[in-house]
């Protein structure tokens, strides 16, 4: 199981719209080849569940799924927002961003954790 890690721009959205369980839980079906999109470049699009409601009618993510230990939580909207799904530029701005972080060896996400860029929300050790 990899670690599994949030964005501080996810984070700030992620806040009171979903919990790091059900992140936790999305990132395993991430590693078991569940999600809904496969966007390219180590990206993928995944529902999440709300409280009280399915994943058709809740949240989707992007996440960067391609590094060899670990999950990046980089995007999230609720379907309820205005727009049927991510734009191109959103999209393409995960994937500059998820190249970047799926690069990253074992001091360099050190660095981002201690820089508060990134938090890890779980994790298999």
């Amino acid at each position: 199981m990899k670690r599994v890690f949030k964005t501080k721009t996810f984070s700030r959205w992620a806040r009171k719209i979903v919990n790091d369980a059900a992140l936790c839980e999305a990132a395993r079906e991430i590693e078991q080849g569940l999600f809904e999109a496969d966007l390219g470049g180590g990206l993928c699009k995944k529902r999440i569940a709300l409280p009280g409601q399915g994943k058709s009618g809740s949240s989707r993510t992007l996440v960067a799924k391609k590094h060899k230990d670990a999950i990046f939580f980089l995007a999230g909207r609720e379907k309820s927002q205005p727009g049927s799904d991510f734009s191109d530029q959103e999209v393409d701005a995960a994937k500059i961003i998820a190249a970047s972080l799926q690069a990253a060896d074992a001091p360099k996400l050190a660095q981002l954790i201690t820089a508060e860029i990134l938090k890890e929300i779980c994790n298999a050790l």
